[in-house]
């Protein structure tokens, strides 16, 4: 909704195309990708809250289109390896990690486990491009 509202207040020109109903499944990000895009010529970016992300850029690609922005959520495996590829122009991710342990914490401090604190700050959001990628991981 943030997105959405900035969009809106700054861009009241620019047209939004919601795809909500794809549940982060391919097959049916696919299909609703691709009739966006018949739909509308226009389309030329995306910023995608959830999966499907494979799905939405084999969409364009088979539509013959260019995706030229796309911004994703969360470093998972597929956006990494899209983020490696070049193929996503940035990801926004945040630390579930540290949102856990403080979760943790509030929870003990309120059971008199741990001593009071000050305020806590959100975890911060990372904006993550295939040009300030953390290195990739070696198993072996």
């Amino acid at each position: 909704m943030g997105f959405r509202s900035v969009m809106r207040a700054r861009h009241p020109g620019r047209t939004l195309v919601e795809i909500a109903e794809g549940q982060g499944l391919d097959a049916t990000q696919y299909d609703l990708v691709r009739a966006a895009l018949d739909r509308d010529p226009e389309i030329r970016a995306v910023y995608s809250i959830g999966g499907g992300n494979i799905a939405t850029l084999r969409a364009f690609a088979d539509a013959g289109r260019e995706c030229a922005v796309f911004v994703a959520h969360d470093l998972d495996q597929d956006n990494t390896r899209l983020l490696r590829e070049h193929r996503l122009s940035a990801v926004l991710h945040h630390d579930l990690r540290h949102d856990l342990r403080e979760a943790c914490h509030l929870v003990m401090r309120a059971h008199g486990a741990l001593p009071p604190a000050g305020p806590t700050l959100p975890s911060a959001i990372q904006v993550v491009t295939p040009y300030n990628m953390p290195p990739a991981t070696v198993t072996g």
